[in-house]
């Protein structure tokens, strides 16, 4: 029996870390910022072409290219507009 509820707990425990991280990433200091909010910032920021943003529990995640045409994957803090986590890839397009 304790060969297969150890294991069991494990593979729970650890499939389980990484949606508690991004929920403590996520949340929220302060109202949210409106999307032409989040939109305005992110292009000071060079983040010229806005594909996507979308708004879940409390981040935005945008995707689009920035201005050197490199495509971008961005979680953002909903309140300050921080970036959380980023991925910067080559274009395909």
């Amino acid at each position: 029996m304790r060969r297969i509820v150890l294991p069991a707990l494990a593979t729970l425990a650890l499939a389980t870390a990484p949606a508690a991280f991004a929920e403590q990433s996520c949340q929220l200091s302060g109202p949210p910022m409106s999307r032409a909010a989040m939109e305005k910032s992110l292009v000071a920021q060079g983040y010229t072409t806005i594909r996507s943003l979308q708004y879940h529990n409390g981040c935005y995640e945008a995707q689009g290219f920035d201005k050197n045409g490199k495509r971008f994957e961005l979680e953002l803090n909903a309140s300050t507009g921080a970036i959380n986590t980023q991925e910067l890839r080559e274009s395909q397009e």
